[in-house]
């Protein structure tokens, strides 16, 4: 092979470069071309896809419930000062499951409807003449095409696929249709009418219905929610083919989020006005009992007054009656609180009583942060589990809550039993100094003392329901509105990105097959390339000529030709090939059959012969022999009759119609042709040319798919290898290799046959005022063809 500097890259790195694309352009361009058009194909087929947002303003504090109630009413829950926001878990929230599905469902989108178009389909959202409602579905019908046909007023059709077998189910307008697939109301807008049926007919719909979990999903999918940074908003957008449909989901979702946000709050005014309506209704009957307990002790004891001492004794009595039921009912409710957390049954459900009979502002504040941290827990899980690391730290806290409440309620109520236990003693004292008052009057004290202690109950009881009732007023989300749903136009698909994706695919894809076609398919067009591949004598090369069909003498035919010239350069190389003297042997194979080494041989030989050399050709390809084609002689002797004896040398040679060539044709194509090549006789040929001819040409098989020329190399002091630029693959130089290093051959060189006239310089420059070029002529040769 030719040698190489060390340069990284040198002219001839781009030469070569230069010469594959020379080789290679037109796939490139064709391939790049018809991936931009498939790319506009794609591109017109694919729907665009609109995306629509809204912002929503998170913990909204325009409005506060504390400043209609006191803090010690109802409304103190969630109107007594801003609570802190997780914005992660509203965003959570915002994209959870269940919040998605309401949304879905109250806009009823689990049917999607398409008007059918010349080329390409049209979803429709609120222009479709008809709506349908599924009543009962075959569950492998989901997300298949149907098509709906109005066929008048009255009726539908629609047809779909079942398995492998065309479905057609025909119903009525306004009536449910059933079948073995599906119960369907079909109701029509006010554009069906008789003035109009005649255009619906016409046009072709399709529906597609939905799976409502997939539906859910995909909606979930194509919702994007993100915090605007140092903020409390949220910005919500939604892609979705159609722009109106985008729009409507995000004010349906914000709608049903701000009702999710007010539930928990209208839970717990709906638990306090039970729980005070509970107390009420007891200390009504209380109330009831005392007031027929006074009534019969009086009629029994016949007492209408007391006097004024008795009043200032039951009054001082009453005062510490009262205490002490208060702070009985403080204990309760302690005790109440206490099991409540230490039964943790109900973490949604806050005993009211606490917040009702206790004045203290740190068991309050506990009691609240309790809460906030178990409806917190309860919201987070609807997205995670309680194995979520939050919700382990958020127990953990609740857990030490709960200790430092049970801690502080037993103290609690060591405190209020010690007050009990002082009441107590002042009340005995009291009934001790009153012992003298008859027991009748004695009795109508308690009773009265009594009735008073439930009627203040009772009391209190209707202004915290009243509180509780106006606070229910008061509830309104904590979340806000702030930028309803808009359109942002066309986001996707990115057409000129898709476009340059698909020219970009097709690029690559030519690039691989220019690389498979270079590296396993390269041709070889010129000497210059020739002399990269192999380290061979390559000889001369012949031009193309398009004037040329058949095999012919061109050299004799056309003198003024550029092919004279490349037999010239042939004929003065081989001096350099063989320096001895004496009769030369040219043996002329080829790889495979069409390289045009026949229509070497005879030009090669004529040539020599116009040079005034005895040449004498030996036709000895004698499976399918074509120089007596070409030289318009017979072959009925040859050297196949010359061999098995039937006729002698001198018989067989002929003379050609050119001065100084003779020509020993193969004579008839004889069964066993490769056996005669080995004949004995073979020699005595070589040795009568030898010693009368200066020049012996052989035309032998393509060494490639038959052995005769390796038989016959034997013979030769130049051994010429035909190469034909339109199948001058690797394969062919390797061949030639193969058969030098196999058979140590020293004598051959080659010959590049059918070089176009842009391929070779030589030619190019010298004979570029009009001459046609070479080619491979025997194109037509082949085994097996009887021509």
């Amino acid at each position: 092979m030719a040698q190489k500097n060390n340069a990284i890259i040198d002219i001839q790195d781009i030469k070569a470069v230069l010469r594959i694309f020379s080789k290679n352009w037109y796939i490139l361009v064709c391939l790049v071309a018809a991936a931009f058009v498939i790319s506009q194909v794609y591109l017109y087929k694919i729907p665009d896809v609109y995306s629509a947002e809204t912002e929503i303003l998170l913990k909204n504090d325009n409005f506060d419930s504390k400043n209609l109630i006191s803090s010690e009413g109802a409304g103190g829950y969630y109107g007594s000062g801003q609570t802190y926001v997780d914005n992660t878990n509203e965003l959570r929230v915002l994209q959870s499951y269940d919040l998605i599905q309401k949304a879905v469902d109250r806009m009823n989108l689990g049917i999607s409807y398409f008007i059918v178009g010349r080329f390409a389909s049209r979803e429709m959202y609120d222009g479709s003449p008809f709506k349908i409602q599924v009543g009962n579905i075959n569950s492998g019908l989901y997300e298949n095409m149907m098509h709906f046909k109005i066929l008048n007023v009255h009726q539908y059709q629609i047809t779909y696929t079942e398995g492998d077998q065309e479905q057609k189910f025909v119903g009525t307008f306004d009536e449910f249709s059933v079948n073995s697939d599906m119960k369907l109301l079909v109701t029509k807008s006010p554009q069906v009418n008789r003035n109009t049926i005649r255009s619906l007919e016409n046009s072709d719909y399709t529906i597609k219905i939905h799976n409502p979990k997939n539906l859910v999903y995909r909606y979930r999918g194509a919702l994007s929610v993100a915090i605007i940074d140092y903020t409390n908003i949220l910005q919500v957008s939604l892609r979705d083919n159609v722009p109106e449909r985008a729009i409507a989901f995000l004010d349906t979702l914000a709608e049903v989020y701000m009702e999710n946000s007010l539930k928990s709050k209208i839970k717990i005014n709906a638990n306090t006005l039970f729980y005070i309506d509970k107390q009420m209704a007891e200390v009504s009957t209380i109330l009831d009992s005392v007031q027929n307990d006074l009534q019969h002790y009086k009629e029994n004891k016949n007492i209408l007054d007391l006097g004024k001492e008795e009043d200032d004794y039951f009054t001082k009595l009453s005062d510490f009656d009262k205490t002490k039921s208060m702070l009985q009912m403080q204990i309760g409710a302690l005790d109440a609180l206490e099991k409540y957390i230490i039964e943790n049954k109900d973490p949604e459900f806050l005993p009211p009583a606490v917040y009702i009979v206790s004045n203290d502002a740190f068991l309050k504040k506990s009691v609240d942060e309790l809460y906030s941290m178990q409806i917190s827990i309860n919201s987070t899980l609807t997205d995670a589990t309680e194995k979520n690391q939050n919700i382990r730290n958020a127990n953990e806290k609740i857990k030490l809550l709960k200790n430092n409440l049970l801690i502080y309620i037993g103290n609690s109520r060591v405190a209020l039993n010690s007050q009990i236990k002082d009441v107590n003693g002042q009340v005995d004292a009291y009934v001790s100094s009153i012992k003298t008052i008859p027991a009748k009057q004695r009795g109508l004290v308690d009773i009265e003392r009594n009735m008073q202690v439930n009627e203040n109950m009772y009391e209190f009881l209707l202004q915290k329901r009243a509180n509780t009732t106006i606070a229910q007023a008061t509830i309104i989300p904590e979340t806000e509105v702030i930028e309803t749903a808009r359109s942002m136009g066309v986001v996707a698909p990115q057409k000129s990105k898709i476009s340059y994706m698909f020219m970009g695919v097709g690029a690559i894809i030519s690039l691989i097959i220019i690389f498979i076609r270079t590296v396993f398919f390269e041709k070889i067009e010129s000497i210059e390339e020739l002399k990269e591949k192999t380290d061979l004598p390559i000889l001369g090369e012949i031009l193309f000529d398009q004037s040329v069909k058949d095999i012919l003498v061109t050299v004799e035919n056309n003198p003024k030709s550029p092919i004279i010239e490349s037999f010239r350069t042939i004929r003065t190389n081989l001096q350099y090939m063989d320096t001895e003297g004496g009769s030369k042997v040219i043996l002329i194979t080829s790889n495979v059959p069409g390289e045009g080494k026949t229509f070497c041989s005879v030009n090669l030989a004529t040539i020599l012969a116009k040079s005034e050399r005895k040449v004498l050709l030996l036709e000895l390809d004698l499976h399918k022999p074509r120089v007596h084609k070409a030289l318009n002689m017979s072959s009925e002797i040859g050297i196949s009759t010359i061999i098995i004896g039937k006729n002698t040398i001198q018989e067989c040679i002929l003379k050609s119609s050119i001065d100084n060539l003779d020509v020993l044709l193969s004579g008839p194509l004889p069964p066993n042709a490769s056996e005669l090549i080995l004949s004995k006789r073979m020699n005595e040929i070589f040795e009568y040319g030898k010693a009368h001819y200066d020049y012996i040409i052989i035309d032998t098989p393509p060494v490639g798919l038959i052995s005769d020329a390796l038989a016959l190399m034997k013979y030769a002091n130049v051994n010429l290898y035909v190469i034909n630029t339109k199948s001058a693959y690797k394969e062919s130089i390797a061949n030639a290799h193969e058969i030098v290093t196999n058979n140590k051959i020293n004598n051959l060189g080659i010959v590049l046959n059918g070089v176009k006239r842009k391929k070779s310089k030589y030619y190019y420059n010298r004979y570029a005022y009009g001459y046609g070029y070479g080619y491979g002529y025997g194109g037509n040769y082949g085994y097996g063809d009887k021509k």
